[in-house]
């Protein structure tokens, strides 16, 4: 392993870096879990590896893979589960069902089932002899909205597979609760699903449907504690010959705000700007800092133009709000002003209220009402500007805006606030400038 890449051992990609650990209250409580007969959700902030836990423990062989997107509902995500499982759908039946006064549609569909094993066929003579599988196919008629049919048509075709349903957290509001009254129905009929999403807070599904509690396992993926980076870099370390110095590993880990993902990158670059692409023949110590914040400029510069467009999108959200307070561009000023520490640990709703109301325009129109409905429509509105992944969540249990998203935290840590600042359009100002013409 003599030209081992440092691409493959450090960084962020889709295939997994060579200096993974394994942690034990992470990866043997998720082994521990596939065991039983319990769902499971695995969450957690941005880039701190949910989907690298599952691809270590879960094959492809051993599941059916839904990348969840903001326009997926009931129907298109059930449709790919059964297309991936073998099933055809052969034809769509829209029916009108009358229910009181109220008119109900119902999405019908006739699937195929295979019929493995029916038919045995040979072809060709004595030379050329060959043995070909038939399959037969049974015809039923489903509802593709209701988990009761889909739990029948995947136990008939003896379904043995985890459902992941990645990156949960972008399905509407509505389409998540669904699904969590749907899962109940696939666990009494032994069909398993894993969920990945970015947020931090427990109990999320479980407040969509509380009959889940006991029927679903959850997988924190954080904190990273320093340790398990220091075993992290260590490993990477050794298998390209190489070592940091203290000063250098205790930045990383100090700039890092708790994420691995930005753990990965720092210790990328930081091997490209020492010009190091391969394990070195010879053994080499890293210990001059310039080269790390060489790699930390690179980063902050790589992730510059999301979150300034991100924090733009938010703020320009400001101009549909009929009421004239602009909050969403008050909250990400908040946001880019507040100490990046306090960030981290997140900030609770009347400490933001009362920061909001310090720096707005009119602070005597501020009501917790409209705290309220900035607050629980974050998620939908970052949804509805595209910016994949979120930024913010706000925990409603623990009633604290977090950022879920640590590359925002490293790049406000070393961006000039004011010029951030100054790249975000003040919406009263464009409002008092529009009522002059």
């Amino acid at each position: 392993m003599d030209n081992i890449e440092v691409a493959n051992v450090f960084g962020v990609k889709k295939e997994m870096v060579l200096s993974y650990i394994e942690r034990e209250q992470v990866d043997q409580k998720f082994k521990r879990a596939l065991k039983t007969d319990n769902h499971i959700v695995v969450y957690g902030a941005s880039k701190q590896g949910k989907s690298t836990l599952r691809r270590k423990h879960v094959s492809m062989d051993e599941e059916v893979l839904i990348q969840c997107v903001p326009n997926h509902d009931i129907v298109s995500i059930y449709s790919s589960i059964l297309r991936q499982s073998g099933v055809q759908m052969e034809t769509s039946i829209s029916e009108k069902v009358l229910s009181h006064d109220d008119s109900d549609s119902k999405a019908k569909i006739k699937a195929k089932i295979p019929l493995f094993g029916e038919v045995d066929a040979e072809f060709g003579g004595k030379e050329g002899e060959s043995n070909e599988r038939i399959v037969n196919y049974k015809s039923i008629e489903i509802n593709i909205e209701i988990a009761q049919d889909i739990g029948e048509v995947l136990n008939g075709i003896s379904f043995n597979k985890f459902i992941v349903l990645e990156n949960f957290h972008y399905l509407d509001d509505e389409i998540q609760k669904r699904l969590a009254f749907d899962l109940r129905t696939f666990q009494d009929m032994g069909v398993r699903v894993i969920i990945l999403g970015i947020w931090r807070e427990r109990n999320r599904l479980n407040q969509f449907n509380g009959d889940l509690i006991d029927r679903i396992i959850e997988i924190p993926v954080e904190p990273w504690e320093d340790k398990d980076f220091d075993l992290v870099i260590d490993k990477g370390c050794k298998l390209l010959n190489i070592s940091f110095s203290d000063s250098i590993k205790n930045n990383i880990k100090n700039y890092s705000f708790g994420n691995i993902g930005i753990v990965q990158e720092l210790c990328k670059e930081l091997c490209f700007a020492y010009g190091v692409l391969l394990k070195k023949p010879l053994h080499e110590n890293f210990y001059d800092e310039k080269y790390l914040q060489k790699a930390i400029q690179i980063k902050v510069e790589d992730y510059t133009s999301r979150h300034e467009r991100a924090l733009e999108s938010i703020a320009d959200a400001s101009r549909h709000y009929e009421s004239g307070l602009f909050l969403p561009y008050y909250i990400v000023k908040i946001i880019v002003l507040s100490d990046v520490l306090e960030l981290k640990s997140g900030i609770k709703r009347p400490i933001l209220h009362n920061k909001i109301k310090e720096v707005h325009h009119e602070p005597d129109r501020v009501r917790a009402g409209d705290m309220t409905n900035l607050l629980h429509g974050l998620s939908k509105l970052q949804s509805k500007k595209s910016i994949i992944p979120p930024l913010f969540d706000y925990d409603r249990s623990d009633k604290r805006l977090k950022v879920i998203d640590s590359t925002l935290l490293f790049f406000l840590k070393f961006s000039d606030v004011n010029d951030v600042l100054e790249e975000i359009p003040n919406p009263v100002d464009d409002s008092a400038q529009a009522e002059l013409f």
